[in-house]
């Protein structure tokens, strides 16, 4: 995916080592999960680390030295481009479906869908794990009644 501004030109550059280090930086082992979450509700700080972590010059350097530049980037980009954050996003959504970066291939609806759906912002391992504690400790109360010390 190829961002341009008068000034700049950066093309973000999908490969498996960024990803993690998104992934590491998002502190989300999960990196669909956590793509998903940011793009549910437009988070620009993951916005910008991504475009940190992925954006490469035509030599294949890194373009961005801070947080900083990236946030001035995207104003410039906005600006020009008339486009909004969820259309940038909606763009590298398609991009990590195209390159394989989701457990599995999505048609456009079913990347439509991954942030219209409320469930798509909730851990859902997090929730199993606590209802799973909560369900074990009524049994476990329930199993030592009439029992005393």
């Amino acid at each position: 995916m190829i961002l341009e501004t008068k000034n700049k030109t950066i093309k973000l550059v999908l490969k498996t080592r960024k990803i993690v280090d998104i992934s590491n930086v998002l502190k989300d082992k999960n990196f669909e999960e956590a793509f998903t979450k940011a793009y549910a509700i437009c988070d620009l700080d993951a916005l910008t680390k991504m475009i940190y972590i992925l954006a490469e010059d035509e030599n294949g350097k890194n373009v961005f030295t801070s947080s900083d530049e990236v946030y001035d980037f995207l104003d410039d980009y906005r600006k020009e481009s008339k486009s909004t954050f969820v259309e940038i996003y909606k763009g590298i959504a398609e991009e990590l479906n195209n390159e394989g970066f989701f457990k599995t291939k999505k048609t456009k609806k079913e990347l439509e869908e991954m942030t219209s759906n409320p469930l798509s912002t909730i851990n859902m391992n997090e929730l199993m794990q606590k209802s799973t504690e909560k369900a074990m400790s009524k049994i476990a109360e329930e199993q030592f009644k009439g029992f005393k010390a």
